[in-house]
């Protein structure tokens, strides 16, 4: 088994230090994660890049909208338009997916982002949970030179797709690393790993803040409440990395 390694995703500079303060061996880096993570912005990763005296890997979300993983042409330009700058302001990582509207890979267009990553090391998100055939696409994410796959087994949660995950991780064979994500949280990451045998997990380790702003209560500049925001507990993110460690 290879090193163990815990991956916290986080959308503001708060979540991201306290991830680093916490022991995460690597970031992703997104905006909205409410909206299951979108590309963020240079001056996040900048501001992140200031904060990481322990040099932790920062990999980049590049989505440039929520909903299906399905893109136009103009969408995919700006893909790869995200991806250039993002390798130019210093990111040690891409997390990329797209998917055809059959529910299978978009292997060219998977494959231009390789290339547009310039040799960065590039994760295939959990739009591989949507896929219809899990280990035969597996094959193909692996020739196109992804370096890992974010998956939950094509269930809500880890936990819940361990079979499958098993399953990956046998067939992967160490050519390429399966990374279990969904609902990981430190009082259930011991388990996923003892049935899976994932070498990486991912986790968001987050806690609700609630701020107190005085606010006109019928008006909201999105659907969800704007005194709410969720953030990473560095507490979580300590316990799941010691979770890990000792598993």
């Amino acid at each position: 088994m290879g090193e163990k390694k815990l991956e916290i995703c986080v959308d503001s500079l708060d979540s991201a230090i306290a991830a680093m303060k916490g022991g995460t061996d690597r970031i992703e880096l997104c905006s909205a994660l409410s909206e299951g993570g979108l590309t963020p912005t240079l001056g996040l990763l900048r501001a992140v890049q200031k904060h990481n005296s322990r040099h932790i890997e920062i990999f980049c979300m590049v989505r440039p909208r929520g909903g299906p993983m399905v893109y136009s042409e103009g969408e995919a330009q700006i893909i790869m338009d995200d991806a250039a700058s993002l390798k130019k302001g210093g990111a040690d990582g891409l997390v990329f997916g797209a998917l055809n509207m059959d529910g299978t890979l978009n292997q060219d267009l998977s494959k231009q982002f390789i290339q547009a990553a310039g040799g960065l090391p590039c994760t295939f998100h959990r739009a591989f949970d949507l896929v219809q055939d899990p280990l035969g696409e597996l094959e193909n994410v692996i020739q196109l030179g992804y370096q890992r796959i974010l998956t939950s087994g094509g269930k809500p949660t880890a936990l819940e797709g361990w079979d499958t995950l098993k399953q990956l991780t046998t067939a992967a064979g160490g050519r390429i690393t399966i990374m279990a994500g969904a609902g990981v949280k430190s009082s259930n990451v011991a388990d996923i790993i003892q049935r899976t045998g994932v070498t990486e997990c991912h986790a968001s380790a987050k806690v609700c803040r609630v701020f107190e702003c005085k606010s006109a209560e019928e008006v909201r500049m999105g659907a969800n409440n704007d005194n709410v925001v969720w953030v990473t507990s560095e507490e979580e993110v300590h316990a799941i990395k010691l979770a890990i460690d000792n598993s």
